[in-house]
């Protein structure tokens, strides 16, 4: 049982020490260059079909996940970033409309 017990814990922390260290980069999320889309940056119910209509963009958009890089290959996307993070959710609408939202 000691044995059993030694090689699970054995396995559970060399998986843990595997997964440390990584090179991966956070590249946000992505959902293409919205700018060669009809309409642009602005959302519509074929764009934003799940969240459509819906005000409270962070119950599915982490703010510290989005505008990380620059699809558009226009805009400073660090500025863009920074002033997510600043505004929240009230600067959305300046860029990608009312989101179908009266």
């Amino acid at each position: 049982m000691k044995r059993i017990t030694f090689f699970m814990f054995f396995g559970f922390a060399a998986f843990c020490l595997t997964a440390c260290g990584g090179t991966a980069t956070n590249g946000g999320e992505d959902y293409g260059d919205l700018l060669d889309t009809p309409g642009g940056l602005s959302l519509n119910q074929a764009k934003h079909s799940i969240g459509w209509s819906k005000s409270e963009c962070t119950l599915c958009h982490n703010l510290d996940n989005i505008h990380l890089v620059d699809r558009t290959g226009v805009t400073d996307i660090v500025t863009v970033h920074n002033n997510a993070i600043r505004d929240g959710i009230t600067g959305c609408a300046a860029c990608h409309g009312t989101n179908g939202v009266p």
